[in-house]
């Protein structure tokens, strides 16, 4: 899945359970702080939980393209983002993750590390 969010000039790629982010150094900056992506079920129970254990929601819930995302600053410091698929982007994201996954060379891999 590939897709643009020109409010903040970025390029984005989804490749099986890898997220690509393309953009200027100017673009990229305010999301070069993040330090993992996570994603959850329910974007606003996950958030409940967050804030009654002292994390901060620095950027609150917004619409994206594959659904919803927010960022949290936790109390260890450590800045998080989240984020819940919509419907269509489960879908597509699964069909992808079975093309690679019915690849042969991916598929021996696997099964079987070592090779």
């Amino acid at each position: 899945m590939r897709f643009q969010v020109p409010q903040v000039g970025l390029e984005l790629a989804q490749i099986g359970d890898i997220l690509l982010i393309a953009g200027s150094e100017e673009a990229l900056k305010p999301f070069r702080i993040t330090q993992a992506t996570f994603l959850v079920d329910s974007l606003d129970e996950f958030r409940a939980f967050l804030e009654e254990r002292g994390a901060e929601i620095i950027r609150r819930p917004a619409k994206v393209p594959t659904g919803w995302n927010m960022t949290v600053k936790h109390p260890d410091g450590s800045v998080i983002e989240y984020v819940e698929h919509s419907e269509p982007s489960k879908k597509q994201i699964g069909e992808q993750t079975s093309k690679v996954k019915e690849h042969p060379r991916i598929l021996e891999k696997l099964e079987r590390p070592d090779a």
